[in-house]
């Protein structure tokens, strides 16, 4: 069956933030509809896989699922990066697991192995097979970009390139010589019941550091001092200030690159990279969500912390990354308890339509980026750009 648009469209046409409202409930738990997503959003936009870090030397792998693909990115011998299939060409067996360093990757069944190029390179017992060739056995490969450190990867091969995309997020990142940021830690939060878009809907406004993180941001970034950044079609920024009398310390606001002006030192900036790429960074540190779909109204949870290449060569690096690790991991719990309480009470069937604050304006946006994406406003409707 079909799902019903009606009052879906009518949200994401809402064409001015000062009448915005949230998505109606049902969109949060469809098959319907999350089948339209996997057709129309993550099958078309570009997904986030790694850090290249995560993969920092000739030979390495990281191996992830997407979809229900199994995937694997490797740095081959000539350091280039590809995003392969994880499924031997024989009789489909996943070739690997988790992340390492390999020459090639073996298939655990029947022994064939494949260079980290995707090529077969060895196929025991196949010489009394009429016309087999090695070279019609490599492993499927996807398009794939590098930008700002992140390993992406296009299923259906057709986007326009991520650089293009976000052209106006880079122009925002760049003072913090953000691809040069290293991960220091990878947390795993496993599968969580609620929708993929309680999770973006959460992550991009601050209007609840009033709530549940009353004790751990507001005081220092207060809800009422956050603001909608740069906005493009395929991106969306915020910024969390910080209170006036803070100080500039680390791990958090500090140190950052000489490239940072006085006012990015007092400022977190929040941005989503459409569909799924969510980051929170300052001077002296980044944090981003892996968000993988697996159906309606089920996600599984990664979250990966960064640290800046001034913060890397601190002293005292190791307990300021410690603290660094626990406030963030803290704050991800708190936001993970209420986006498990929002799909509760939606699914209790008693949940309406309800209005926004002007601070909760990237939802707007994020809302008009579906109805483009989904169809819903016509090919010609844009994001606003501010």
């Amino acid at each position: 069956m079909a799902f019903d648009y009606t009052r879906m469209t009518a949200t994401c046409a809402i064409d001015s933030p000062a009448d915005a409202t949230t998505l109606p409930p049902e969109v949060y738990g469809s098959d319907e509809l999350y089948a339209d997503e996997v057709d129309r959003i993550f099958r078309r936009g570009w997904i986030p896989l790694c850090r290249m870090e995560q993969i920092p030397t000739d030979g390495s792998y990281y191996s992830i699922d997407i979809l229900g693909t199994p995937l694997v990115v490797t740095r081959d011998r000539h350091s280039e990066v590809r995003v392969l299939s994880r499924n031997c060409t024989h009789r489909w067996m996943e070739l690997c697991s988790g992340a390492g360093e390999a020459k090639v990757l073996q298939c655990p069944y029947h022994l064939w192995s494949f260079g980290l190029d995707g090529h077969l390179a060895g196929a025991p017992e196949m010489k009394q097979s009429n016309g087999f060739n090695r070279a019609d056995y490599g492993l499927k490969q996807f398009r794939h970009e590098v930008w700002k450190g992140f390993v992406f990867v296009n299923l259906d091969g057709q986007a326009t390139p991520v650089a293009e995309q976000l052209a106006g997020l880079a122009e925002q990142v760049d003072p913090y010589d953000f691809e040069n940021y290293q991960t220091v830690e990878h947390t795993e939060w496993g599968e969580c019941e609620w929708d993929w878009k309680i999770m973006v809907d959460n992550f991009m406004e601050c209007y609840h550091h009033m709530g549940p993180h009353r004790g751990s941001l507001e005081d220092e970034f207060p809800a009422h001092l956050s603001s909608t950044g740069e906005v493009g079609p395929y991106f969306t920024t915020m910024w969390s200030a910080q209170a006036p009398g803070y100080p500039i310390s680390a791990p958090f606001m500090a140190p950052g690159a000489d490239t940072l002006s006085p006012e990015h030192s007092r400022k977190t900036l929040i941005f989503i990279a459409y569909p799924l790429l969510q980051v929170a960074m300052g001077p002296g540190y980044m944090y981003w969500l892996k968000v993988l779909p697996l159906g309606a109204g089920r996600i599984e949870v990664h979250l990966d912390i960064a640290m800046s290449p001034a913060a890397l060569a601190a002293p005292e690096f190791e307990e300021r990354r410690n603290q660094l690790v626990k406030s963030i991991c803290d704050i991800h719990r708190e936001d993970l308890d209420v986006c498990a309480a929002v799909q509760k009470a939606i699914n209790s069937g008693v949940t309406g339509v309800g209005r926004l604050s002007h601070l909760e304006r990237p939802l707007w946006e994020f809302y008009r980026y579906l109805g483009r994406e989904l169809g819903l406003l016509g090919t010609t409707t844009l994001a606003s750009t501010g």
